[in-house]
């Protein structure tokens, strides 16, 4: 890849990666994909060494900043213990973008600025659309590259969750600044090949492919002390059905979860259902009722990200699901479902790689709740469980770990000083 910004081309191939990560309007503290595809993939990056300073300069409003103070300290410490310095940055545009002024918040483009001579970075890699605009704006100033890396089609997500109007002045001014960035990034970062191949469709100098992974370590340890415990147990005639993740938008539906676990039930009665989510258990509970589900086998448990590992061990199977029509789907939560060797239900809305993947490895199954015969194969996962349960711990050491991303970003940007 060939990048011609002023002042990159001339500098030494041998120089040494000075990254600055930005984040907009995303909370590094309680989100859990920001905890694993951030925070934890800077900290594997500092650990391999290869980058001569890390810097992640994060936005957050200002109501943010003071609930989650005491947080954010001691995130500040246990990343500065890593050679990791963060920064955080009071935002004060409203984040929902409803009106083309809120585009005022380009002026945050300074404090980026600022940091990056003052850290000498050589290399911007900003999380989403905001994010990215602030980072384009600085690269072209400063002869910086960026790397662009959108996580989903955000003016679409926006319309699909009935913020925006479809075709309205706001969604394609987004459009178009969407367009600008893939054209202008040194390279861009899809979660599925369909998205990738998209980018480069639409005028990408590089895109790549990089799924969301986890720290499969910490998972397989919660679940090796766990089958050491006296709770642990597989019993065909009560597995447990898992879902992770909030249920209060477009991405994760409690009706498909409702479906899944009720002909799970019909199949076998003693079945239970656990749900780590933030989403208010009264607000979901209406919905799993609709769909035929005994509240009383359900357990509801609001976790931190960090607790996730530890957590989710005793499960039977992981659910995860493609609601909506896009191919930007590639949940953190398989990685997590996987390297906690948890096989994986698939709903029957699931397609692309991910779901080729589990197929072929045997790492799970796909299941219509309109067909009960799909669910006979878990009397088969339970029977021969610790097969079942090793194949997707190793599946997931080997694969998508995420030391793995921070290689592959680590190589992205030494391609940029090139």
């Amino acid at each position: 890849m060939e990048y011609k910004a002023a002042g990159v081309a001339d500098r030494p191939k041998s120089e040494a990666v000075r990254l600055l990560y930005l984040t907009y309007q995303e909370s590094i503290t309680v989100s859990g994909i920001l905890h694993t595809q951030v925070v934890q993939m800077l900290e594997r990056m500092a650990e391999l060494g290869r980058a001569g300073d890390i810097m992640l300069l994060s936005f957050l409003s200002p109501q943010q900043m003071w609930t989650e103070r005491h947080r954010l300290v001691d995130l500040k410490v246990r990343l500065r213990e890593k050679g990791i310095r963060l920064i955080t940055a009071p935002m004060l545009i409203p984040g929902r973008w409803k009106m083309p002024w809120a585009l005022a918040f380009l002026l945050w483009v300074m404090p980026v600025m600022w940091v990056a001579v003052m850290r000498r970075c050589t290399v911007f890699h900003p999380r989403g659309y905001a994010a990215g605009m602030l980072a384009m704006m600085a690269g072209k100033l400063l002869g910086v590259p960026f790397i662009f890396d959108p996580r989903g089609p955000y003016p679409d997500e926006m319309v699909m969750n009935g913020i925006w109007k479809d075709g309205s002045f706001t969604h394609r001014v987004w459009r178009c600044w969407e367009n600008l960035l893939i054209r202008r990034a040194a390279a861009v970062i899809g979660v599925t090949p369909e998205f990738r191949d998209e980018f480069q469709a639409r005028g990408a100098r590089q895109a790549v492919f990089i799924p969301n992974r986890a720290e499969t370590e910490r998972f397989a340890a919660a679940a090796r002390e766990y089958r050491e415990s006296a709770r642990y147990r597989a019993r065909e005639e009560a597995p447990e059905l898992l879902f992770t993740g909030e249920m209060v938008s477009v991405w994760n539906s409690p009706e498909v979860v409702g479906r899944q676990f009720a002909m799970l039930s019909s199949v076998f009665p003693d079945a239970r259902l656990r749900l780590l989510t933030n989403a208010k258990f009264d607000r979901i509970t209406p919905t799993l009722e609709a769909q035929g589900v005994d509240i009383s086998k359900v357990r509801h448990e609001a976790r931190r990200p960090e607790e996730m590992p530890a957590a989710m061990p005793g499960a039977t199977l992981g659910l995860i699901m493609r609601v909506v029509n896009v191919h930007s789907i590639w949940s953190v939560k398989i990685a997590e479902y996987l390297a906690a060797g948890i096989p994986i239900l698939a709903d029957c809305s699931m397609t692309g790689l991910p779901l080729k993947i589990i197929l072929k490895h045997r790492l799970g199954f796909v299941a219509d709740p309109q067909r009960p015969e799909d669910y006979a194969i878990v009397s088969e996962i339970i029977r021969d469980w610790e097969q079942w349960s090793n194949r997707c711990r190793e599946y997931a050491r080997r694969r998508l770990d995420i030391r793995s991303t921070a290689r592959q970003h680590l190589r992205i940007y030494r391609q940029c000083l090139k």
